[in-house]
């Protein structure tokens, strides 16, 4: 095997839907503008919040960027992509994973979750043809 297109394409896919997340993140800080004023976050809070949110957006789009640079090498079987992206993979994972299990009542955290496995479970299936080149 010379390369492998499914993980590319769930790499590709998982970077997109990232950036829809991000974007959607980004677009959305106007309700804490509304929560702020109507005072259901505390003023005293609000910097922070509004900053913690603005930087949690880009952090989303600079994965989703991480994960396009990636892809490439993926596709060509690079052990040093698969790492990287099993990482991120297993990153989203537990993030989506653990805080829906504290806090269920939030449907966006399985999704980072779901976002997580279509990049982790390709990338564990094929596995074996990441091993590092023979010199």
């Amino acid at each position: 095997m010379k390369e492998n297109k499914i993980v590319y394409r769930c790499a590709l896919l998982s970077g997109c839907l990232l950036i829809v997340a991000a974007l959607v993140r980004g677009v959305n800080i106007n309700n804490l503008v509304i929560a702020i004023s109507t005072g259901d976050i505390s003023k005293h809070y609000a910097e922070p919040v509004v900053i913690d949110w603005s930087f949690s957006s880009m952090l989303l789009l600079l994965m989703a960027i991480w994960i396009f640079f990636l892809s490439g090498d993926l596709r060509k079987l690079s052990r040093k992509a698969w790492i990287q992206a099993t990482l991120i993979g297993l990153a989203f994972c537990i993030f989506g994973g653990g805080l829906w299990y504290r806090y269920p009542s939030s449907m966006h955290l399985p999704a980072f979750l779901l976002l997580g496995l279509l990049l982790l479970l390709p990338l564990l299936i094929y596995a074996r043809h990441y091993r590092k080149p023979k010199n």
